[in-house]
């Protein structure tokens, strides 16, 4: 028949642990992990060295279109745009009498 450890299986993986109210899954142990051999190791060393990219730099795209820096937004445009001009009249009207409401007391 199975061995003790296939009968314990519920749908292909253990079953889940109940502790303190909650189920916690089981992680796959550890021994099913195959060892590496010692000699692909040693033919590996040029995957694992750091090369610099012969490639050009890619560049950013926003919504389609390149990012140049500042370019796209010239100081004199920003300026402008963040300098307001001067009100020429007050919009807060002036009265004479203050804005007060007489309320009866309770």
């Amino acid at each position: 028949m199975s061995s003790n450890d296939e009968s314990n299986l519920k749908a292909g993986h253990p079953p889940a642990v109940k502790a303190g109210g909650m189920r916690i899954t089981q992680h796959k142990s550890t021994k099913e992990k195959p060892e590496k051999d010692v000699n692909a190791e040693e033919g590996d060393d040029h995957i694992n060295s750091l090369t610099a990219s012969t490639s050009p730099p890619k560049t950013t795209l926003v919504s389609g279109a390149p990012v140049r820096g500042n370019a796209d937004f010239p100081t004199e445009a920003v300026q402008h745009f963040h300098n307001k001009p001067q009100p020429t009249h007050d919009a807060r009207p002036t009265h004479d009498k203050a804005n007060h409401i007489q309320q009866p007391r309770k």
